[in-house]
């Protein structure tokens, strides 16, 4: 394994870890009580073999999802591609990068009366702090070819070094796990709540478009063939792969361990503030002392910022490609904009807003990715397995936000996995059709 491959497995890792990678573990682990094991499992299904299938997914075609999604219909691979990068980019994946790394790293060093201060809506620590940042993400990514540079040479390490600097001290620190689960967690199912879970980190789903820039990225190495290029691909994303999870597994440990009183709670949910920022601002002073406050801003701010910028370059991108008819750089400027914009609604907002979306966008993207794996399995399956078992897959996911009620019958529907035997139904459907036509 080269250096190269090592520096875009780095890159890989970082636009991996953002926001949501940073603060879902520990409130995950808080959460679990003594159902950790199997909640952390689940979270690790979701949050990182998920997207190291998906990115693998999309090295089979030299477009990536795009040529796949074209079976169903060329009208639901435009619409389901643009879905998936306004998802990862500026509606809900770049935003919420800004307003972790201003709630717990900026902030923690402001008056907390300054945190209350609004104008006309909007908290001016917060839209001055997204300033600062959206300007530095956005001179970062506009070149996108420099991508592996920035990220996978210089910030990688320096964010590695920084999370490992919080988690080993941590383990010295803490003592006995809790042994409390949270009121909204369904204690006869963890693996399935830690499945879904990993839903929230968006990485499935940025596996489509971060599939795209690992190819891009192997080829400017010099290599050519499409052996040497996979090859060398699908290293980058086992080393992508064994650091979310062993990063995973510290900061669920740390939170699993981490108790938090019921006076805490009350003021926890009175301000809004998320239980992952909470616990890793109260370990970083308690390992640290004061000096914790600084640690944890360092993290968060690069973690946040290696993922805005591959976001940035990944959805500029492709639209640049979809529609040629503005330069990558109006793209980029365009959706950084709008990301700052939603960005100073809030963390908690931008969180509770994603839900619904990603609970649809996510049994399709599943299905995908099993789909085109099936396809490479058995050397083509008919584009009707595409078409029916991806068509009752958005049919059920869409009724499971808008009218939840008329598919609760469905296997699975408890764990929010009633879309499973539906997607099942389709392949098998579409595959005894094509039988039939060859025996016609």
């Amino acid at each position: 394994m080269n250096k190269k491959t090592i520096a875009i497995g780095f890159m890989l890792f970082a636009l991996f870890f953002g926001a949501g990678n940073l603060i879902f573990p520990p409130s995950l682990g808080w959460r679990s009580g003594d159902t950790f094991h199997w909640m952390i499992l689940g979270f690790i299904m979701t949050g990182v073999g998920l997207p190291l299938i998906g990115v693998v997914a999309g090295l089979f075609s030299e477009h990536g999802f795009n040529s796949e999604a074209r079976r169903v219909h060329p009208v639901f691979a435009v619409l389901f591609m643009v879905t998936i990068y306004l998802t990862i980019g500026p509606f809900f994946a770049i935003p919420r990068t800004a307003a972790t790394a201003f709630e717990m790293g900026a902030a923690s060093f402001l008056d907390p009366a300054l945190m209350d201060w609004r104008i006309g809506g909007f908290k001016p620590p917060l839209l001055i702090f997204s300033s600062l940042y959206f300007l530095l993400v956005f001179a970062l990514s506009v070149k996108p070819n420099r991508i592996v540079d920035v990220v996978g040479k210089v910030l990688t390490p320096l964010l590695l070094l920084s999370i490992i600097a919080l988690v080993v001290k941590a383990f010295f620190v803490l003592d006995e796990p809790v042994t409390n689960i949270a009121s909204d967690f369904n204690a006869n199912a963890p693996f399935m709540n830690g499945f879904l879970d990993g839903y929230e980190t968006m990485d499935t789903i940025a596996a489509v478009a971060f599939s795209i820039i690992v190819l891009k990225a192997v080829r400017a190495t010099g290599l050519n063939t499409h052996k040497e290029v996979f090859s060398n691909a699908f290293k980058a994303a086992l080393i992508a792969g064994g650091f979310l999870a062993l990063i995973y597994l510290a900061l669920g440990w740390i939170g699993n361990h981490y108790p938090i009183s019921g006076q805490e709670q009350a003021a926890l949910a009175a301000s809004k503030q998320h239980y992952g920022t909470y616990i890793l601002t109260q370990v970083a002073a308690a390992t640290y002392g004061s000096g914790g406050k600084l640690l944890l801003a360092i993290v968060v701010t690069l973690a946040c910022l290696t993922t805005a910028i591959g976001l940035i370059v990944s959805v500029s991108s492709y639209f640049y490609e979809l529609w040629p008819k503005h330069s990558y750089k109006t793209y980029a400027i365009i959706f950084t904009l709008i990301s700052f914009v939603l960005a100073n609604q809030g963390l908690s907002q931008v969180i509770q807003g994603s839900i619904p979306v990603l609970r649809v966008i996510y049994p399709i993207t599943i299905v995908m990715i099993a789909l085109i794996f099936i396809d490479r399995l058995f050397k083509g399956i008919p584009d009707l397995c595409f078409q029916l078992a991806i068509g009752v897959t958005v049919l059920v996911s869409l009724l499971s936000q808008v009218y939840p009620a008329s598919i609760n019958w469905l296997p699975f529907a408890g764990v929010s996995m009633q879309w499973v035997l539906p997607a099942i139904a389709g392949l098998v459907i579409g595959t005894l059709g094509m039988f039939r036509k060859k025996n016609a």
